[in-house]
């Protein structure tokens, strides 16, 4: 970014809208760092190095900010957008984008895509194409500069000439296309700034497109059907004058599909769809509640997956409905049902434990790769623990005891979606240390020191200062390596203490006072 900052030209206007950097969970944490000015390579350098991530990713209405911010509506107006992940606020990017390309003067959005997945790569890329913008996918510090150098290079380009009296324009695409599918419309005409070729349901109002793509980005021109069937129009739109200048009928016609499915299965595991379909590159196989609509859903997996493929179960028993979804306009092609089962579980724990040692729980579950044993207090809620084992370390395994004596429970954790199948409580009792020293010794000498104690594999005899917290040292020997213990003493004289810590939270059993003398 500080590259990127350093060549933006001096006689630029610009600002810096962050989002997410402020509060977690807040789709409203949006700020305008550096407003709207002459571009200020310093300030903005100095803002940009000081962010912390830590929310939401709110980029839809971040961008809407950021075009209001510069006036799109009155002025030509481009808006770098630098993401590493996809709107999390329930915003449609390729509605918005469309929105803002159809109210401004000249609006532009170039989008770099940071390490993110192919898969994701559409969800973004609709906010350049609905601008006429770039898309740049990067995956490395390199990549991410060399794309947002390239931005920089297509903001400073003049923009095309204005055609004033573009006269009419011809198309020429299929006279019918399946529902979803890709196709190419060869085009004439004026190739004016911000032309576009449009597809709407025959006989709309002008300004009403289904989608569109801008002459600009080549001839033929790339198209996705609708995923509804029936009578559209192709438009060329001159953007000038916003007339529509040429057009053609095209027909959309409808598309098959299947899903097979088990009659029930287990929650929270993977099992098996067989689908026949179009398998267009955006379409998927989803798992979700009567209730939700068709692009709302618990889980999908891809086509592009091939048939059969894998879905994972839901975590909550119930009926639910398995789709296949037309990525197009998330479409609902077919369905069926399935029955999701819950599934029983147990835990067998000893009913005392000391502090920081290692217990054997045995457990009975569906033992899922995500599934887990934890140790947790009883007011955590199940996704919380203190510590933890997956249950693919088998039954019986091992857990370690938190460091705080004190009642907690043994869990069995669904891991998908956290979900408790069952627990046992267990006293968690605290346990005692002694170390005996020498009344003084010898700076930078070593010096033994006896003890008493639990010796778990990481407790550790350490000698501080009175000041130093539990976890902090001069120096330390852990207790595995014998008793008694040997320990250097610091270089500089002074009172010093002599502890037993627990390593398992660094928690002060013990200690005395030891002289460190010249």
């Amino acid at each position: 970014m500080a590259d990127l900052i350093d060549q933006i030209p001096a006689d630029f206007q610009t600002g810096l809208i962050v989002y997410g950097h402020r509060r977690k969970g807040d789709c409203d944490d949006i700020e305008m760092l550096i407003p709207v000015g002459p571009h200020d390579p310093a300030a903005m350098k100095t803002r940009v190095q000081a962010i912390s991530p830590k929310g939401k990713t709110p980029l839809s209405e971040a961008v809407r900010q950021a075009a209001q911010a510069l006036r799109y509506a009155e002025e030509r107006a481009t808006v770098v957008l630098v993401s590493d992940g996809l709107e999390t606020c329930d915003v449609d990017p390729c509605a918005l984008a469309a929105e803002l390309a159809m109210s401004g003067v000249d609006f532009t959005v170039h989008v770099v895509g940071f390490d993110i997945s192919q898969e994701d790569q559409a969800h973004l890329r609709c906010l350049a194409d609905k601008t006429g913008g770039l898309f740049l996918a990067a995956d490395s510090a390199g990549a991410l500069r060399d794309a947002l150098f390239t931005t920089v290079a297509k903001v400073k380009e003049p923009p095309p000439p204005v055609v004033a009296d573009p006269g009419t324009a011809t198309l020429a695409g299929p006279p019918s296309v399946p529902a979803g599918s890709a196709f190419k419309v060869q085009w004439k005409g004026p190739d004016s700034r911000g032309d576009f070729i449009a597809i709407v349901e025959k006989g709309s109002k002008e300004l009403h497109y289904r989608d569109y793509t801008y002459t600009k980005k080549g001839n033929p021109a790339d198209f996705l059907a609708p995923g509804d069937v029936g009578d559209y129009e192709l438009r060329y739109i001159h953007a000038h004058t916003r007339k529509v200048i040429g057009q053609a009928d095209i027909k959309v016609t409808p598309v098959k599909a299947s899903v097979q499915v088990p009659a029930s299965t287990d929650v929270a595991v993977e099992f098996e769809v067989a689908w026949q379909g179009p398998a267009y590159p955006s379409d998927y196989i989803s798992v979700a509640r009567p209730d939700q609509g068709p692009g709302s859903y618990v889980n999908y997996t891809y086509t592009r997956e091939g048939s059969p493929l894998k879905l994972r179960a839901p975590s909550d028993p119930g009926t639910y409905e398995v789709r296949y979804i037309l990525g197009r306009g998330s479409k609902l092609l077919t369905k069926t049902n399935i029955a999701i089962k819950g599934v029983g579980a147990a835990v067998d724990a000893p009913s005392v434990a000391d502090v920081a040692t290692a217990f054997e729980v045995v457990w009975q579950g569906p033992a899922n790769k995500e599934d887990y044993i934890s140790v947790a207090r009883p007011d955590q809620g199940p996704g919380s623990y203190v510590n933890y084992t997956y249950t693919r370390e088998g039954s019986p395994l091992k857990v370690q005891a938190p460091s705080d004596p004190g009642t907690y429970e043994i869990r069995y954790i669904l891991g998908r979606g956290n979900k408790l199948l069952a627990k046992t409580t267990i006293e968690i009792k605290a346990v005692t240390a002694r170390v005996n020293a020498p009344g003084s010794a010898k700076a930078g000498e070593t010096f033994e020191v006896s003890w008493e104690g639990p010796d778990n594999p990481s407790d550790y005899i350490s000698i501080a200062r009175p000041d130093q917290g539990p976890g902090s040292y001069k120096g330390y020997s852990y207790t595995s390596r014998g008793n008694p213990a040997k320990v250097k003493a610091p270089k500089d004289p002074g009172t010093y203490e002599l502890r037993y810590i627990l390593g398992r939270g660094n928690k002060l059993l013990d200690k005395t006072t030891i002289e460190i003398t010249p």
